[in-house]
């Protein structure tokens, strides 16, 4: 039970002397001003207090520095706060520093060596500074704190921090998930919930996948694997059997590895003419077995692009139907693609159409782009307006190399 939950906001034992302080945010629409989440968010700041130390990991978004304060005061005197240790400079991790450092200014923040920097150019500030080796440990009465640098996860100062006394890894966006969990674990990591860490990982951490694998087994090798707790700054805690299923996880969403037979299909259509043509698409695979998603962007529809990334990061392949749009890509669809590119950076393979009106200038180009970064452009056929039998049969054969290239 929630020592208390009011206003959006709980407090809660995760171990022993650990305690999570996590405010639940329904009303930010778009994460960084980019990504749509209805399902909404966490922000999870850690405390552990000890006999001779008190110890906070992170805190909450820029913005909610009165909640915070407010909430933080009703577990401990921020007079006695001891350490702040800072994950992540990132403001929605970093968001209350200046406000408690106005409350006490007697406390030691812990970070990479650049975080100090970022201290004064992002609020102004020159606290008590100390910065941390990789694996440089602090020592309390009772615990032993291992700060471990995992940079570009995904900013190059940020770092997680061991705790082996309790076996638990605090790891800031690593392991993150958007959603608002209904309690502190996670009871299961259902197929809902492994969407919303996907979605998470592809949005924020995709870029940087390169790293992942390399600081994964770094944090394995050091901590001996020995982990019963992961405790991220977004979403629920991990713990038991589940925290080996999340690592997992974690190497499958680098790895872009394929799951469920999935197949993303994303496309623009102004008119209906591209949607008679992808309604076609999606028939086809359907038929053949295939676990079929489509993403719209029509008069009537408009798919969320942090669904359709999430989506496309393990999927077997990736459709896309573009309409041309003064002489261009559609923008929404041209949006989607240079997010395909930067985030999932290739290893997919597509099938591209495209439809036009007057002039056929769009094809070319698309394809060329998503070759260069990577991706295997199994066919690219573009269509004038209203398919006619030989274009239906043009896709038809170009379905089939595609399904073969996804079942070899």
């Amino acid at each position: 039970m929630s020592k208390e939950r009011s206003h959006g906001i709980i407090i809660d034992k995760v171990s022993r002397d650990l305690m999570i302080i996590r405010y639940d945010d329904t009303t930010t629409k778009y994460f960084e001003a980019l990504w749509e989440i209805p399902e909404g968010v966490t922000y999870n700041a850690y405390l552990l207090v000890d006999d001779d130390a008190t110890i906070l990991f992170d805190s909450w978004k820029k913005g909610l520095e009165n909640d915070f304060l407010n909430a933080l005061s009703s577990v401990i005197d921020i007079r006695d706060l001891d350490y702040v240790v800072i994950h992540h400079m990132e403001s929605d991790h970093s968001g209350s520093i200046k406000a408690l450092y106005e409350k006490n200014p007697d406390i030691t923040f812990i970070g990479h060596p650049m975080t100090n920097k970022l201290l004064r150019s992002l609020y102004g500030i020159s606290p008590r500074f100390r910065a941390v080796k990789d694996g440089e440990i602090l020592s309390t009465r009772n615990y032993q704190l291992m700060f471990i640098h995992v940079p570009w996860l995904h900013w190059p100062e940020t770092m997680v921090t061991y705790i082996p006394q309790i076996k638990t890894l605090l790891t800031c966006d690593v392991f993150g998930a958007y959603t608002i969990p209904k309690s502190v674990f996670i009871e299961d990591l259902s197929d809902e919930y492994v969407f919303s860490m996907r979605k998470y990982f592809a949005n924020i951490i995709g870029f940087y996948r390169d790293n992942v694998i390399k600081n994964l087994d770094k944090v394995l090798t050091i901590t001996k694997g020995d982990i019963e707790i992961i405790a991220p700054a977004h979403g629920a805690v991990i713990k038991g059997d589940l925290v080996r299923k999340a690592i997992d996880l974690y190497r499958e969403f680098a790895l872009k590895t394929p799951v469920n037979r999935k197949i993303v299909v994303a496309y623009s259509s102004m008119y209906g003419f591209v949607d008679g043509i992808m309604n076609h698409v999606t028939q086809v695979l359907s038929d053949w077995g295939f676990n079929v998603s489509s993403y719209r962007f029509t008069d009537k529809e408009r798919a969320g692009i942090g669904d359709l990334i999430g989506d496309a990061n393990n999927a077997l392949g990736i459709v896309l139907g573009i309409s041309t749009y003064d002489t261009e890509p559609f923008p929404l669809m041209d949006y989607v693609i240079n997010l395909l590119i930067k985030k999932l950076r290739g290893g997919k393979p597509i099938l591209l159409i495209t439809d036009y009106g007057w002039g056929d200038v769009v094809l070319k180009h698309v394809k060329a782009r998503l070759e260069k970064a990577g991706f295997t452009v199994i066919d690219a056929i573009s269509v004038n307006g209203v398919p006619t039998k030989d274009d239906l049969n043009k896709i038809d054969i170009a379905l089939q190399s595609f399904k073969q290239a996804m079942t070899q």
